[in-house]
Parts: C-alpha cells; sequence; structure tokens
C-alpha cells in the first residue's frame, strides 16, 4: 500500500483531531443535560495527547483552548451544581498540567532528533545511525551512503548485518556502545551494494536511549597501501 502524501498525512492528522474535539464537545453537551458527570472529562485528554504528538509546539496553547471550552461549558451547564464546577477548575488544572508537561518533553525530543539530523546531513564523514535493540539502520547520510554505493533510502529501516558484515565485529562494537565505551574505535569490514569490500573505522559519537550514532571512516585505500608498501617491503628483504 502506498505512503500518504505530505497533504493528504496532514489532512487526516487534523481531521482525527478535529473528530475528538467535536466528539469531547458534543458529549460534553448530552452528558451535563442528561445528569452524567463521570466520563467525558477524560475525552479532552485525547485530544490534547494528540495534539502533543501531532503538533508539540501547539500543544500549549491548544490544552488552554480545550481547559477553557470544557470549564465555561460547565459553568453554562452546570451553574447550579457547586460541586461539579469545583471538579472542573481541577479538571482544568490537570488538562493544562497534561499539556505543558507532555509538550515540554515532546519538544525535548523533536529537538534531538533535528540535532541529529543536522549532524548526520552537515557532516563530511560518512554517519549512520542505529537501534541497538533491534540493529536496523535508523539514519544514514548521504557521505556514507555513497561510500557504500547505495541509495540513501534502501538503507532505512535495513538491518545493521546488511552492510556490516562479520557479525563478531558488529557485536564486539555494540556491547562496547552498551558499557559505555563510546570513545573506543572499533574496523570493521563493511560490504558495498556491488560486493566491494570496505573497511572502515567505526566509532560512537553521540548515545540517545538505544540509539546511537556513528561515525564511519574509510580507511580501505590507506590499508591497501600498506599492503603494498609490507609486500614491497618483504620483496626487498629477500632479494
Amino acid at each position: 500500500m502506498k505512503s500518504l502524501s505530505h497533504e493528504n498525512e496532514e489532512t487526516l492528522r487534523l481531521f482525527i483531531v478535529a473528530a475528538t474535539c467535536i466528539g469531547g464537545f458534543l458529549t460534553t453537551v448530552f452528558s451535563l443535560t442528561h445528569g452524567i458527570f463521570e466520563v467525558f472529562p477524560f475525552l479532552y485528554i485525547l485530544s490534547i495527547i494528540l495534539v502533543v504528538y501531532f503538533y508539540p509546539g501547539r500543544a500549549v496553547l491548544f490544552s488552554l483552548g480545550v481547559s477553557l471550552t470544557y470549564i465555561c461549558l460547565i459553568y453554562l451547564f452546570g451553574i447550579t451544581n457547586p460541586e461539579l464546577i469545583a471538579i472542573a477548575i481541577a479538571w482544568f488544572a490537570i488538562f493544562i498540567t497534561i499539556g505543558v508537561v507532555a509538550s515540554s518533553y515532546a519538544n525535548r525530543l523533536l529537538e534531538e532528533r533535528t540535532r541529529i539530523h543536522n549532524i548526520l546531513d552537515n557532516s563530511q564523514d560518512g554517519m549512520f545511525s542505529i537501534d541497538l535493540t533491534t540493529r536496523k539502520i535508523l539514519e544514514i547520510n548521504p557521505k556514507c551512503a555513497k561510500l557504500l554505493r547505495y541509495d540513501r533510502p534502501a538503507l532505512l529501516g535495513r538491518d545493521l548485518g546488511t552492510i556490516w558484515t562479520e557479525p563478531s565485529e558488529r557485536e564486539q562494537f555494540i556491547r562496547g556502545v552498551k558499557a559505555g565505551e563510546q570513545e573506543r574505535e572499533t574496523e570493521g569490514v563493511f560490504r558495498a551494494q556491488d560486493g566491494t569490500l570496505l573497511r572502515f573505522v567505526i566509532s560512537a559519537v553521540l548515545v540517545t536511549r538505544n540509539n546511537v550514532l556513528c561515525s564511519a571512516i574509510d580507511i580501505t585505500g590507506s590499508k591497501i597501501a600498506d599492503e603494498e608498501i609490507r609486500r614491497t617491503l618483504d620483496d626487498l628483504e629477500e632479494q
């Protein structure tokens, strides 16, 4: 199934948020006019969570708008019930707190993701990001993909073993990262799309939760040169 275009995805997001808001509004009116006071506040939390997920930068203002709408409806339909008004004020505070806290956390994650993307895009070295648990390639910059003769999208979501051919080297590197040995460099043999074997120096430069950002420096040429020099010296010594 084809993925949604950006415009269709945005329309779907807006539709989902609007549907939850309208559903919460209508349910509140129906509940208040029929003496039901226990269920409807939770529907507003759903819309707040959706906006935090889809639009974290606007979540605080949205939470404020939802909270004001909710408390206005309570005053409009439940003004003769002091207990209901007191509960509504408590829910008002809860809605605002959820919006502020969740939005702050989501914005920090978004900033971290943006920072990683900037590092990947602007680096002159090959760089890629992997999930330490699944061993999947999360991101790879154009430089690294070019070194491996791949189109960048073809590697996203693939297993690290697709390009890093030696299992013992991979596992040793991952164990070292998990143990906090981020500064240690590891040499590894990588396989390009055309089957060419390349030797890279891999080092972990950033770790966030289970994600690790790695730099990859191609030393294949220097290794070949070293081998040629060694063979030449051996020949001279033999002569």
